[in-house]
């Protein structure tokens, strides 16, 4: 135990962020409990036999995180990126196991206060007046569901207070014009024990690129996000809570720049003069019931809606770079052929979700939930010509669209057999069916030319699978303070169809995959509770895992399975509460994610299949690690309380192709707040990126040379709060 410690503290004093836990300056130095409904019961996060990662809505403020992809990303072993342009499609793994797809569903299930976003374009929607944000890594099968084969993420919002009237003004503005105005307002609403919440927030930014063409700013955007709920008794017995989240967001995709040695020199311009642009419009409806029983335990049941709609126009490509697509196929006996220099999408998707569950009461020897879950869901996606003629004469298009119902009943629970150990674990039994339709249009003009030829037509397709995800597990305390868990989960996720160019040769339809993950992790709290420490090792077998492949000849983007990959490693956090004013906590995960059998990749020139069995997983870094070191003081001015936070955050070399060829170096990001703040104001200064790092979010070479976006360089700002 004394060596866990040790190298703990070690590690929080060399690598440094987890989570800054800012604390109120009290008269006793311990930290606050953790309470989390990550396994869909009320606990202690010291107390479940998971790793979990807990973020704190006061955390998120101060250091100034405003979308949930870079909240997730804060958290050891989870990682998040771009596949291809922001909110066209978002990348997020855990432990190394994730989804680099444009099309398929999610690897780690994202959660808004209960109900499911089933969307990957909609992982990347900002925070507003978030409670706290709950990170589960491994495969979440059992309690989840579907499409939680790495993790889940659940956002949990601020809840109305019965209590209180009131709420809070702010703005802010940083570097790039940045700027942001954010209203809150809760009040009660008779004196029945009814309340209401409502939240807005609007920003915009100018974007930290340029066009060398125009001299425009390129990168920007205008969000605007809105939350409105009510709660209250119904009857003495059962509770009701509503909730309605709507946003807006009018963004520049990735500028996608070449050759990448002159964004990695700093140089912040690029060759476009018609950047894409990407709306989208993203819901939450929900309501939850929650009958309480004489006996303690309880029935709940929420109703979710959920909707996203996302267009993608413009180009996003320097002057210059399809030259060489023009050359490939005037070779290939194309004279006329000119490539087409905008390639639009659009993409909806509608969900409709019921789950009904029965909670037991808490007790010492037995816990547990059970419950059914019901979704409909409908997706359509739209490409675009992929390429056209002088003149335009001659378009392609795809069209496709999937229907999904999914069905599925679960049960778990934890049993004490003596003071010291509890066995836990449970079991769900579901089944998928989704049906499918793909349609391919080409005017006359491509048809006559044999530019179809190397398209698939259209094609309808039906898909049924039952799936079981069971876990079971030991859990042992040998001492107050101290819990030693191990387990075996399970996860699944469905298969699918390729709704983008498929080419003749390519598969319409792709496997489900499955995930099987083994753990063991310790959490333990020590020195008057002001020191907690977690630690786990996994090994995760990993099964017809999905990957896209492009085609560079063609343009085709068909996705298959990968027979067997793999991922191995662990995590070790830490979190301390030196003194009155102190606070540290740090974090570090290794996860060393290859695919273990995958010898029929895709080859990027179209020329066949490649081995790239061995290699390391896309998008994945190895090690992550992070920690921040906080301050906080009384002024003795108007009961004001100054705070001070500096956060670092690391992650090594990663690759952004199945091949390994396109690799961004292993680098840090450093970022910084000092403020004061009392009960009626609150005013910070801040800076992100301190050390200027360069870093690319997208890489990727379509056929004719490597594109690469970078990542912000260093920003800073102020804001101001009134609190009322």
């Amino acid at each position: 135990m004394k060596t866990a410690i040790r190298f703990a503290t070690l590690l929080a004093s060399t690598s440094l962020p987890v989570i800054a836990l800012a604390q109120e300056a009290t008269e006793t130095t311990v930290l606050k409990p953790i309470i989390v409904t990550a396994q869909k019961r009320t606990a202690e996060s010291k107390d479940v036999p998971a790793s979990i990662v807990v973020e704190s809505g006061e955390t998120l403020a101060l250091q100034k995180t405003k979308r949930r992809d870079d909240a997730i990303a804060a958290a050891p072993n989870a990682q998040t990126g771009a596949v291809t342009a922001k909110l066209y499609t978002s990348f997020t793994a855990i432990r190394g196991v994730g989804s680099a797809l444009i099309e398929s569903d999610p690897s780690v299930g994202v959660y808004l206060d209960g109900v499911g976003i089933g969307s990957a374009q909609a992982h990347s929607g900002t925070l507003l007046d978030v409670d706290r944000i709950e990170i589960l890594r491994g495969p979440q099968g059992t309690l989840y569901g579907r499409n939680n084969i790495a993790g889940s993420v659940n956002i949990i919002s601020n809840l109305p207070d019965p209590d209180r009237t009131g709420g809070e003004l702010g703005v802010e503005y940083g570097r790039f014009g940045t700027a942001t105005a954010t209203g809150i307002f809760n009040t009660p609403i008779g004196d029945n024990g009814w309340a209401a919440r409502g939240a807005l927030s609007v920003s915009k930014t100018d974007g930290s690129l340029y066009s060398t063409i125009n001299d425009d700013d390129l990168g920007g955007g205008k969000d605007v996000h809105g939350r409105v709920s009510i709660a209250g008794d119904l009857t003495d017995n059962l509770e009701f809570l509503g909730i309605v989240d709507i946003e807006r967001q009018v963004l520049d995709g990735e500028m996608l720049g070449m050759p990448e040695a002159d964004f990695l020199k700093g140089r912040r311009g690029v060759a476009i003069d018609d950047p894409i642009r990407i709306e989208s419009d993203l819901a939450t409806v929900s309501g939850q019931f929650t009958y309480h029983l004489d006996n303690g335990d309880k029935i709940v049941s929420i109703t979710g809606f959920q909707k996203s709609a996302v267009d993608v126009g413009g180009n996003g490509f320097p002057l210059g770079y399809f030259a060489a697509y023009d050359g490939l196929f005037q070779s290939l006996g194309f004279p006329n052929f000119r490539y087409r220099a905008d390639n639009p999408f659009d993409g909806s998707y509608r969900q409709w979700s019921q789950e009904v569950r029965y909670v037991s009461e808490d007790n010492e020897r037995f816990n547990w939930v059970a419950g059914l879950y019901g979704e409909f869901s409908e997706g359509s996606r739209t490409y675009g010509a992929n390429s056209t003629f002088t003149g335009g004469a001659a378009t392609l298009s795809t069209r496709g669209d999937t229907d999904t119902v999914s069905l599925s009943g679960f049960a778990d629970g934890t049993y004490a057999l003596n003071d010291q150990w509890k066995v836990f674990g449970g079991l769900r039994i579901g089944h998928d069916r989704k049906s499918f339709d793909y349609d391919f249009t080409a005017n006359k003009t491509a048809e006559l030319l044999g530019l179809t030829g190397t398209f698939a037509r259209g094609y309808n397709a039906r898909l049924s699978e039952t799936y079981v995800t069971p876990r079971i597990g030991l859990q042992f305390a040998p001492m107050e303070g101290l819990n030693l868990y191990g387990g075996v989960s399970s996860g699944y996720k469905s298969g699918g169809f390729n709704s983008g160019f498929v080419g003749l040769g390519d598969e319409g339809a792709y496997d489900s995959e499955s995930v099987t993950s083994y753990e063991v992790g310790l959490k333990s709290a020590t020195l008057d509770d002001r020191l907690r420490v977690e630690a786990s090792l996994f090994y995760i077998d990993w099964r017809d895992q999905q990957v896209q492949g492009f085609n560079g000849l063609t343009g085709a983007t068909p996705i298959s399975n990968a027979p067997q990959s793999q991922s191995f490693g662990g995590e070790l956090s830490a979190a301390f509460d030196i003194d009155n004013h102190w606070s540290l906590t740090a974090g570090a995960g290794y996860a060393d994610a290859t695919y273990r059998e995958y010898r029929n990749a895709r080859a990027l020139d179209g020329s066949g299949a490649v081995d790239v069995s061995g290699n390391q997983q896309q998008f994945v870094s190895r090690f992550t690690g992070s920690a921040g070191l906080s301050y906080q003081w009384e002024t003795g001015l108007d009961d004001l309380v100054g705070k001070v936070g500096v956060n670092y955050r690391y992650r090594s070399s990663y690759y952004f192709d199945v091949q390994n060829t396109i690799q961004q170096k292993g680098y840090g990001l450093i970022d910084a707040y000092v403020g004061l703040e009392n009960d009626r104001y609150a005013a910070y200064v801040f800076a992100k990126n301190i050390g200027d790092t360069d870093y690319r979010t997208v890489a990727a070479n379509l056929g004719v040379g490597t594109l690469v976006s970078p990542g912000d360089p260093l920003t800073f700002g102020g804001s101001f709060k009134i609190k009322f």
